[in-house]
């Protein structure tokens, strides 16, 4: 018999995609063909990136037990394989300066606000200096300003021993490059700064992202090895108000939280993802991720137990968490899941953030979902959804300027004051299911690093290279997925 065609990835998305079902695409140009599928028995990628905080050179090996041969309706089966890899040693290892630890990248009117969280971060021992963008766009040559960001970067590890960037600036403050990455034949321009922490290739190079020179920056068909070379996060403000909120955040987290008895707990919330399979997926990844949080007591808000609401998510992060997992779908303005057998969408929405009053007791956020993090979020974004059709409309007929800038949800939270999150992990696009790959395979990798992590950072490099390894033909997700937070943050707080 024909093997049947796996279905493609199925969006976590918002209101307008969430009622598809799986739909299967067969490739003709493999069925049609002799050759087996896939052509070799083995790829392999090498990448230089991050291991912890030490600069490694990557060796992944992709092995395929199973080779479908179409034509003749036959599979052959390796049940086991024995690998081996020879190399040799550098006569002279490359090192880096050792001067300072974290480097802080901002527009210079927030200068003054952000002097407090250097000197906090200098008092405890994380050697952290500030650059300003004009001083870069000034020193640094480059085809664009996010070139010149990159090129300095890499000056920074190599001069300065730098492992972590803090970006502090929205993507209209400081910009974010866009990727022309696709997964399968979905969507490309993707905001992403993994284009600013994957500073060299296999071979120790500078990776422009734009190795067929044509300007469009990180196309399938450019070489690029993905793997964080610095750890990086992006706190978006748009107004040295926000700096204020956030920098106050950091120092009061990392100052008091240790040996906090509500960081031991973590809040767990899903729903019945994709309605039309059987099974509530989204609280199904909920218990994976609960199995590898052990060590802490689990706050359960599911649909499936009613209690997905506005009231319920709200008392449970003003009981303070070390963490949040959430899974299902999501919007630039929200989350949402079904209840089993349900056709409706339960919602929690930006609004609602405004009620929360956790003070410093703030939780690491992961969605595991679309769209949260979507940083070139407007108005006419909201416009599009189909119940929003008559608002649409009205917006045309009056001539109101849709393309007004809006706080997208993940950010919400982070610039909350009196409460929120210390930091959120969400997707600038459209995110895809699954455990094995996809959305749900980031939060598995994100939340299994944390007993091996000392701060954000290492946390979220270790889940793109897990990822990257594991995942060779999807950069898609892994660009998509991003840190909104200091990825020199100390997780749960410092030591007194």
């Amino acid at each position: 018999k024909e093997v049947i065609p796996a279905t493609e990835p199925t969006p976590m998305s918002s209101f307008k995609d969430s009622h598809k079902k799986d739909v299967t695409i067969k490739n003709n140009d493999v069925y049609s063909n002799s050759d087996p599928y896939p052509k070799t028995r083995y790829n392999y990628k090498i990448g230089t990136g991050l291991d912890g905080d030490s600069h490694v050179l990557f060796v992944a090996v992709q092995y395929y037990p199973i080779i479908y041969y179409p034509q003749q309706n036959l599979i052959k089966y390796s049940p086991e394989v024995n690998i081996k890899i020879n190399y040799d040693l550098p006569s002279s290892p490359i090192t880096f300066a050792d001067e300072y630890d974290l480097v802080i990248i901002a527009p210079s009117e927030y200068t003054s606000n952000i002097q407090p969280l250097v000197d906090h971060k200098n008092a405890f021992g994380l050697s952290t200096i500030m650059m300003t963008t004009e001083e870069i766009y000034s020193s640094y040559s480059g085809r664009d300003e996010a070139e010149q960001i990159k090129y300095f970067i890499k000056d920074a590890i190599e001069t300065m021993g730098v492992e972590y960037v803090l970006v502090i600036g929205s993507i209209y403050k400081v910009p974010m490059r866009l990727s022309k990455v696709s997964l399968w034949h979905f969507e490309s321009d993707t905001l992403t700064d993994l284009y600013y922490s994957d500073i060299y290739d296999e071979y120790g190079n500078f990776s422009s992202w734009d190795t067929n020179h044509n300007d469009n920056f990180g196309e399938n068909d450019d070489i690029i090895d993905l793997y964080p070379d610095v750890h990086i996060g992006r706190l978006a403000c748009d107004s040295t108000e926000e700096v204020d909120v956030v920098v106050d955040k950091i120092i009061h987290y990392e100052t008091e939280t240790y040996g906090s008895a509500w960081f031991s707990d973590m809040i767990f919330i899903g729903g019945n993802t994709f309605r039309w399979n059987p099974g509530n997926e989204g609280e199904q990844n909920n218990e994976i991720i609960m199995d590898i949080m052990s060590e802490f007591d689990p706050t359960i808000i599911w649909t499936s137990l009613r209690n997905f609401n506005r009231k319920t998510i709200n008392a449970a992060i003003n009981e303070g968490a070390g963490f949040v997992d959430y899974s299902g779908h999501g919007f630039e303005h929200g989350m949402g899941t079904y209840p089993p057998l349900q056709n409706r969408l339960k919602c929690y929405l930006t609004p609602y953030i405004k009620d929360l009053v956790n003070g410093y007791k703030l939780p690491i956020m992961f969605f595991d979902a679309c769209l949260t993090a979507k940083l070139d979020f407007v108005l006419q974004d909201v416009l599009d959804y189909k119940e929003y059709r008559i608002f649409n409309i009205l917006s045309k007929l009056l001539g109101i300027d849709t393309n007004v800038p809006l706080p997208v949800y993940a950010w919400y939270f982070i610039k909350h004051e009196g409460g929120g999150a210390i930091a959120t992990i969400g997707a600038t696009r459209t995110a895809y299911g699954g455990v094995d790959d996809g959305a749900g395979k980031m939060s598995i990798e994100f939340f299994s690093a944390y007993e091996s992590s000392e701060t954000l950072g290492q946390m979220m490099t270790q889940a793109q290279n897990e990822y990257i390894t594991d995942v060779p033909n999807d950069a898609f997700t892994v660009e998509e997925f991003m840190l909104l937070g200091d990825p020199s943050l100390m997780i749960g707080g410092y030591q007194p």
